[in-house]
């Protein structure tokens, strides 16, 4: 039988939002209000229809699993207030009948694997997606981020799971759609699944919301040893319990036998400012890495599409293109000539863009228009260029955003 909602309208920072609302029975008999987002503007016929499917698939699994959204009674108000958002990853990973690992079904029971997190902090928990991380959506980063924002004020810190492959991105999509961010926000995930003996997801799991409790801010990300600043955070290995590493800065922390924590490493400030919510991304932008002979034409054929709003070249070296043969000058002046801004990072790990003007393969590029990532990750110049198409299509904007320090991204 259809479920009836109804089509409702929240004001944030002055941005209108659509959400599709029905009720739902949870298991004590109690009715309760259940909503999913639509987006910024109201939705067609066609997507009311989706919506209204998603959001009966919602019901479906809470009817299922009988609280895949909670908030639990404070048991001691002493202890720090958490919230987790469950966005699925391995950490959040069962083996089906085949021994293949698929999505877990709530956050009920990833929080069942660390039964002493209560002893820790007071976590409340949220659905927001359950995904392999490959299949990270920027609608998911909007969701996150207006999540954190709408409950800010009723929590001392929050939580993320999430798949390893695509969380440096997630991370750096949050520090800038989150500004001003005077609370952690932690992101964790594991390698391996709750149930492998050898799994780090109960440690990591554990360690985060210890994290998150802490006198920090910003978002961040607690791996394995680990605690790096998420919008400097790259994936390094596929096996290694430490899988990430910090990029040109130092981690803000260790886990050892106790939690040590950089003297730089950003505090809470006793004055914040207001927290501010940034929080829509542009799709269609591209990344495209560099190879020796590649042709230019394949840039023009994209570019005339029409569709491209911007795109990043993972170049060589210190940010240096091909001028001589297949050079890729003139697809540069092309996307520029189209209002496309082109932003240049390096495929050097551990390697900027910073000094593009030191060789003339490099000093060519910007000359024809090319934005410097200078020493942003790849990860957080491609987020942050998503982010700034979503404010302004003026070139020269864009280059003033990209170039601008919102959270720790770029130093030079």
């Amino acid at each position: 039988m259809p479920i009836k909602t109804n089509i409702s309208q929240r004001e944030v920072k002055g941005k209108r939002y659509f959400y599709l609302d029905t009720n739902f029975k949870d298991a004590t008999g109690k009715w309760k209000k259940v909503s999913l987002y639509i987006g910024a503007n109201p939705p067609d016929n066609t997507k009311l229809k989706r919506k209204k499917r998603e959001l009966e698939n919602k019901i479906k699994m809470l009817e299922k699993n009988a609280g895949i959204i909670n908030h639990t009674k404070r048991k001691n108000k002493k202890l720090p207030k958490i919230l987790l958002l469950f966005c699925g990853g391995t950490i959040a990973m069962q083996r089906d009948e085949k021994d293949t690992l698929v999505p877990a079904k709530n956050a009920k029971d990833l929080l069942a694997i660390a039964p002493e997190i209560n002893n820790i902090v007071d976590i409340d928990y949220e659905f927001i997606t359950n995904v392999d991380s490959t299949n990270m959506q920027p609608k998911l980063w909007s969701k996150m981020a207006l999540k954190i924002y709408e409950s800010y004020n009723d929590y001392d810190g929050f939580v993320i799971t999430h798949g390893t492959d695509t969380m440096s991105y997630t991370a750096s999509a949050l520090s800038l759609a989150l500004q001003n961010l005077n609370k952690p926000v932690v992101l964790t995930g594991s390698q391996l699944p709750p149930d492998d003996p050898a799994t780090d997801a109960h440690q990591n799991l554990i360690n985060s919301c210890r994290i998150a409790a802490m006198n920090l801010r910003g978002v961040l990300v607690l791996f394995g040893t680990r605690i790096i600043q998420g919008n400097r955070s790259k994936k390094r290995s596929e096996i290694s319990l430490d899988a990430f590493i910090s990029h040109l800065i130092p981690d803000i922390g260790k886990i050892a036998t106790i939690i040590q924590i950089a003297t730089n490493a950003p505090k809470k400030l006793q004055n914040p400012k207001k927290l501010k919510l940034e929080n829509n991304f542009e799709n269609n932008v591209l990344q495209i890495t560099l190879l020796p002979g590649m042709n230019p034409n394949f840039i023009s054929t994209i570019i005339e599409t029409g569709k491209l709003k911007g795109f990043i070249l993972e170049s060589f070296g210190a940010g240096n293109v091909p001028t001589k043969w297949n050079s890729l000058i003139p697809s540069i002046k092309e996307a520029k000539q189209c209002k496309i801004p082109v932003v240049v990072t390096t495929q050097c790990e551990g390697g900027t863009s910073s000094h593009m003007l030191t060789y003339e393969v490099g000093y060519e590029a910007v000359k024809a228009g090319a934005i410097p990532a200078r020493d942003m990750t790849a990860e957080c110049a491609a987020v942050k260029l998503m982010w700034a198409l979503a404010q302004t299509k003026n070139i020269k904007e864009i280059k003033k955003i990209m170039h601008h320090n919102y959270s720790g991204e770029i130093t030079s």
